[in-house]
């Protein structure tokens, strides 16, 4: 086991590969291709019972939401982080980070603001904490990371850099990574912010995956956006850093650095930043190249034992295809298993979004189409259960002929196939997802309710 957030060698020797990752085959494109199941149409599943918990209300500012996002703890408590924009009468607005525990039966346990930041009025859409993430530690203190971002001047440097805020009662705030740009004597502190995704391991360490951009003015810009990492001990979160320590211990994971020159190819999207069994760490991300000459795909990046990242591609993706979102987990073999959705680049009545899973569990990447019956698959959320059966909450957007859906939708492997069904369709929940399966593998869903700005959790009943 290594100590958190031990820094490996790169140049340490060593052959032996990260164990999850096998030699991967590039499969299918944006049309997808055969997966773990057969090429049987998928039927939907009989009607569930899913019982419906109304969590919390959020104020809405404007076009402001939440950003819901759920994690349980150990002890069957749910524990529930949202951004907030609130405007007392009279009053400037505040910009909030909230964290709700909250337990099935007993309702809302606590509900304490994180971060409560008062909107500058020279800023437009100011959003501190719109974008977040949030883990757990070992002891359940919950450990969220979100950007920090204040534009003073017009082209002055911006603060864009990702806070770590910890704390069971009372938080405290740190800065974690600042974007170091090596090349730039002016503009060292590049922008570490928007996609963005935590996981803390056994040691404490915190694990970030962070998209990079540099704010300096001059050609080396379209070489961005990077892919990086970093991992933070609690111990050091108190030291004073210079922007070149920080530049220490920030690693680029993929992409383009200064001394790099040629194609840009636009990676970090939407990447998701889960821990192996052995608590190194993986990140799924999307490429979305700005030239003609880069790739559209679904990758991974992963620890390998020498200490660097060792990279595949999960899917290469047809000319123009992009990814809209991104959820992993792992089986109980130490496979990976992926969900996300596609977007095709210009729509057409039946070729729109779609959802897809793919994992390596043969030993090879193997994607499928999961559901393309409607534009589907954003907000996609999933999780696997003790038995190996991945389930999937995602969002049902529209249908084919253009018509509104905005339904919450399920879907479980049931070994032969995908097997769908509607969660909600009245109150335009699928927003925001998060999907786990509690003691009992009963899955739970939490989304957030358009209709009635609300936080929401779905059980399904007919578990029991």
């Amino acid at each position: 086991m290594n100590m958190p957030c031990e820094r490996h060698n790169p140049r340490t020797s060593g052959v032996l590969l990260f164990l999850l990752l096998l030699t991967a085959v590039e499969f299918g494109c944006g049309n997808g291709s055969s997966g773990i199941g057969n090429d049987t149409p998928e039927s939907n599943r009989q009607p569930s019972q899913w019982e419906k918990f109304d969590v919390a209300a959020v104020d809405e500012v404007g076009t402001s939401l939440p950003y819901a996002t759920a994690r349980p703890d150990a002890g069957g408590n749910i524990h529930i982080a949202y951004y907030n924009a609130v405007t007392p009468a009279g009053g400037n607005s505040y910009h909030q980070l909230n964290h709700l525990v909250w337990r099935p039966g007993s309702g809302v346990l606590s509900n304490t603001v994180v971060e409560n930041t008062p909107a500058p009025s020279d800023v437009d859409g100011f959003d501190r904490c719109a974008q977040f993430d949030f883990a757990l530690a070992p002891d359940d203190t919950p450990v969220f990371i979100y950007p920090v971002e204040e534009v003073v001047v017009p082209l002055a440097q911006i603060e864009a850099d990702i806070m770590i805020n910890a704390g069971g009662g009372l938080f405290s705030e740190y800065t974690g990574a600042i974007g170091f740009v090596e090349r730039n004597p002016v503009y060292y502190d590049g922008h570490a912010t928007s996609n963005m995704s935590v996981a803390v391991d056994s040691g404490g360490g915190i694990h970030i995956a962070y998209q990079f951009f540099t704010e300096g003015m001059d050609s080396a810009n379209y070489r961005y956006p990077d892919l990086f990492y970093v991992c933070r001990s609690p111990e050091s979160l108190d030291e004073a850093l210079s922007p070149q320590a920080f530049g220490a211990i920030e690693e680029a994971v993929d992409g383009n650095t200064f001394s790099t020159y040629g194609v840009h190819n636009s990676v970090g999207y939407h990447c998701r930043l889960v821990l192996d069994a052995e608590e190194r760490p993986v990140i799924v991300y999307a490429e979305h190249p700005e030239s003609y000459y880069g790739t559209y795909a679904l990758k991974i990046a992963a620890r390998d034992d020498t200490g660097g990242w060792h990279h595949e591609i999960v899917e290469t993706l047809e000319y123009g295809w992009k990814v809209g979102a991104i959820s992993a987990a792992f089986y109980p073999d130490g496979a990976l298993a992926i969900a996300y959705a596609l977007k095709a680049p210009d729509p057409a009545p039946d070729n729109g979004h779609r959802l897809k899973h793919a994992t390596n569990r043969s030993g090879e990447w193997v994607a499928e189409i999961v559901d393309e019956v409607t534009w589907c698959g954003d907000y996609c959320a999933i999780a696997v259960n003790s038995e190996g059966t991945p389930g999937i909450a995602y969002f049902d957007e529209q249908s084919h002929s253009d018509r509104p859906h905005r339904f919450l939708k399920y879907t479980e492997f049931d070994g032969l196939r995908w097997v769908r069904e509607t969660v909600d369709e009245y109150e335009e929940a699928g927003r925001f997802n998060s999907l786990w399966f509690d003691a009992a593998d009963v899955p739970l869903i939490c989304s957030y309710s358009d209709v009635d700005h609300e936080i929401v959790v779905f059980r399904r009943m007919d578990e029991n």
